[in-house]
């Protein structure tokens, strides 16, 4: 079996996700967890609403770019963990269905992407994907699991590396 350009960004983005889900569950076990949803790592850095509005805003824009389809724009409005789960649940089912092979051809498609505001540049899927929305994901996911870290929530490195068990270890599915 071949390791393709679908296998390398679909999977990986539920498997980011399921991480991303299992932490936050981890930190619903506290009772005061809402408390949590303006918690930051650092002073100047964004707080964990935003580590989740991020992370998922970027897997739905990799999304559209790999189903040929306009990116949904999410709102800045996640003031509830109920509102985190909702967010990454309607992206995680966006992933459902996707075609492996139409995927697979859009890798070295080309085409604009926003870099910011103000800055945009001609760049393949590939390159958008493994450059700019894999890293920024991956780096929201473990900001998130920073934060919760770092306000007490009893996470370990298996709580990071769960969403990833199923993808990367098949026979590890369903014991964690």
């Amino acid at each position: 079996m071949t390791y393709s350009f679908y296998d390398g960004t679909i999977p990986v983005l539920k498997s980011i996700l399921t991480s991303l889900k299992n932490v936050l569950n981890k930190a619903q076990e506290r009772p005061d967890y809402e408390s949590l949803v303006q918690a930051r790592l650092y002073e100047d850095m964004k707080p964990l609403e935003s580590q989740i509005r991020i992370a998922t805003q970027f897997s739905e824009n990799l999304i559209a770019k790999l189903t040929a389809r306009e990116a949904v724009v999410f709102e800045d409005n996640l003031t509830s963990f109920a509102q985190f789960h909702e967010r990454i649940d309607k992206v995680l089912q966006s992933l459902k269905g996707i075609d492996k092979d139409f995927v697979n051809k859009q890798a070295e498609v080309s085409g604009p992407v926003q870099l910011g505001p103000a800055k945009s540049a001609d760049m393949t899927n590939a390159a958008y994907a493994h450059g700019i929305c894999l890293p920024n994901i991956y780096f929201h996911l473990t900001t998130a699991y920073g934060i919760l870290r770092k306000e007490g929530v009893p996470l370990g490195k298996m709580d990071y590396f769960i969403g990833f068990a199923e993808f990367m270890i098949p026979q590890a599915a369903g014991k964690y």
